[in-house]
């Protein structure tokens, strides 16, 4: 399988790195595109993290300042400083003058995203962080496409064999075009960031969450019934336009759009069909005026 294919490639490229280091490690997690494509071993009493030549740590990205940041290691572990950068340092999605780093803390630098591992079973860690990439989009830990698709044919099939519904509702951010083009991209990756935590907070643990690609997310939701997923679509639109999304350039009003379909497995039915079903009633939501959710 492919997912297996990258995590062996990725454990085979570090693999020397990760048998003979007793020190800690940032692997990046975003942006990538399959696998990890930076690992560097955290293996002096200080490294700078950094868009300038001369860091220990250079993160090629414009959204980073010349010298972003500094990790310090003694004989307490590991801490990370923020050096007056213009996008500030982010531990686990907050903002940091200064902070310990624990195994499997993000450590985000403007748009560069990275996961801490511990000296301690770094092998296992990693084996971890690559496995989580292939099933979680990096930047909202929402689960990704190649997640989503693989579920919603399980579910579907379930549907089929116990004649309960399942439903799919696609969201689309309103003119997040707008956004990236008004405020920058590194915005545009704190709404799509807070977009995550906002839907999180009102599904529950068995609801599939996704990022479907670019703005554009998916709930499989097949426990409950098809009254549950509207109201559920009604309260993600609302909790959505509640308030501003807090950005680097100030708060940034977003809302949605959401297009709800299902089926109860009474009639023939691909992940395909019942995407183009949802995605059908998302374009009505649009055409109707956005910021509304239509079944």
């Amino acid at each position: 399988m492919a997912e297996i294919a990258t995590i062996n490639q990725s454990i085979s490229q570090f693999s020397n790195v990760l048998a003979e280091s007793e020190v800690g490690c940032l692997v990046q997690i975003y942006p990538t595109d399959d696998g990890p494509c930076g690992l560097w071993e955290l293996d002096r009493e200080s490294l700078t993290l950094g868009r300038a030549k001369d860091c220990d740590i250079q993160l090629d990205d414009d959204s980073v300042s010349r010298e972003h940041a500094v990790i310090r290691h003694d004989l307490d572990g590991y801490t990370i400083k923020d050096l007056g950068s213009t996008n500030g340092t982010w531990v686990n999605d907050k903002r940091v003058d200064s902070a310990e780093l624990t195994a499997g803390d993000r450590v985000r630098c403007g748009s560069q995203i990275m996961k801490f591992l511990s000296a301690d079973h770094i092998e296992l860690q990693y084996h971890e962080t690559v496995y989580k990439m292939t099933t979680t989009d990096g930047l909202t830990n929402a689960h990704n496409k190649r997640y989503m698709l693989d579920v919603l044919e399980r579910s579907i099939a379930r549907a089929r064999h116990c004649h309960r519904p399942v439903s799919l509702i696609m969201m689309d951010i309103d003119f997040f075009k707008q956004v990236n083009d008004t405020h920058g991209h590194l915005a545009g990756d704190e709404v799509l960031q807070e977009f995550s935590r906002r839907v999180k907070e009102v599904i529950d643990d068995h609801h599939v969450f996704s990022r479907y690609g670019g703005e554009e997310f998916s709930l499989i939701v097949d426990e409950g019934s098809v009254e549950d997923s509207q109201s559920l679509g009604k309260r993600i639109n609302e909790v959505i336009q509640s308030r501003p999304f807090e950005t680097n350039v100030g708060p940034v009003a977003v809302t949605v759009s959401l297009g709800l379909a299902w089926t109860d497995g009474s009639e023939p039915m691909e992940p395909q069909d019942l995407i183009a079903r949802s995605d059908e009633k998302l374009y009505e939501a649009k055409r109707g005026g956005r910021n509304r959710i239509v079944w």
